[in-house]
């Protein structure tokens, strides 16, 4: 049985009851797997999420989230108590560092959104939106002669959208999947992307954008970022 991924369908949701299908040690930590769940398994370059499952009779803190095989792994320890196989317990997310991942992560989609309205023909790669130093790739021609330029017009473009405001919807097509997870389209107003991570439900959360850097290596043009 494959854990459902409620943040997949609610993306602010924090907290959700869940019954315990498996519970197991492994190389030290404990490993919970739940029938569904709230919080985000590392992966897309959007780091896991992290908070505590707990009932009364026990309380687990999660320390790392992955995704394995169609099910979510909590692992981490029970702090208090125990807990055991067919319980029902409370599943609650780290909301400050779920809300500054979340806005890394939709800040950089929000690039690829700057660069379509800017008309700027780069191919999206891989994005990392870790708070260590997140930054976005694509694969296109960069004018070294124009690089301040561009910088400043991505920038520009970015908090014009933010400005703009657009409402965050999504959706799911449930006949479809991708390694074992729905496939999901998330919309900044009309622009429309696929992806699985968490989003801000309207721009505006992001703030504001600062692009920092941009550096290029043969046809890979990295954007490197922050937000205020």
């Amino acid at each position: 049985m494959n854990t459902k991924l409620l943040y997949m369908y609610d993306m602010q949701s924090l907290e959700c009851d869940a019954n315990i299908m498996s519970i197991r040690k492994e190389e030290g930590k404990t490993i919970i797997i739940l029938d569904q769940t709230v919080f985000y398994p590392q992966g897309g370059g959007q780091p896991c999420d992290l908070g505590s499952i707990k009932n009364e009779d026990g309380v687990f803190l999660v320390e790392h989230v992955q995704y394995v095989d169609g099910v979510v792994e909590h692992v981490g320890e029970i702090e208090q108590g125990e807990l055991s196989k067919g319980q029902k317990v409370n599943c609650r997310v780290d909301s400050k560092r779920r809300n500054i991942n979340t806005r890394l992560h939709s800040a950089g989609h929000l690039v690829d959104l700057a660069l379509k309205k800017l008309n700027i023909d780069w191919e999206p790669g891989k994005g990392f939106h870790f708070p260590s130093g997140p930054y976005v790739e694509y694969t296109g021609l960069l004018n070294s002669d124009k690089k301040e330029e561009v910088m400043k017009n991505i920038e520009d473009m970015c908090n014009q959208l933010i400005g703009e405001n657009f409402v965050t919807t999504v959706s799911v097509d449930e006949d479809g999947e991708k390694n074992g997870k729905p496939l999901r389209t998330v919309y900044y107003g009309d622009f429309g992307i696929h992806c699985g991570g968490t989003h801000v439900s309207q721009l505006s959360e992001i703030e504001k954008i600062i692009i920092r850097k941009i550096k290029s290596k043969k046809e890979v043009i990295r954007i490197s970022y922050s937000i205020g």
